[in-house]
């Protein structure tokens, strides 16, 4: 993550998608706050459905990034709690 003068703060989020036989594998990767985080998302073709990659590989990646999301507003929340002291509720709109 890099700040600037401004306020504005930016990362990036790497993503590699790998393609074994009729299974696809996102990782979506992400260093934030001193933490490093990898979400995963997997996707496979049904038997009846025609082989088109990109849909699997958007399945794929979509859901690598909802893990990563996931994995980020648990920390949230466990920021929250520490810094408040009270349950978080409400986070996960």
């Amino acid at each position: 993550m890099t700040g600037k003068a401004d306020g504005t703060k930016t990362c990036q989020i790497d993503l590699v998608v790998e393609e074994r036989e009729e299974r696809t594998r996102a990782k979506a990767r992400l260093a934030w706050a001193g933490r490093k985080f990898v979400g995963v998302g997997l996707a496979r073709l049904d038997p009846a459905d025609q082989p088109v990659a990109r849909i699997g590989d958007e399945l794929a990646i979509a859901r690598a990034l909802s893990d990563l999301s996931n994995q980020l507003l648990a920390l949230t929340s466990t920021d929250i709690q520490a810094s408040t002291h009270e349950p978080v509720t409400g986070l996960h709109r």
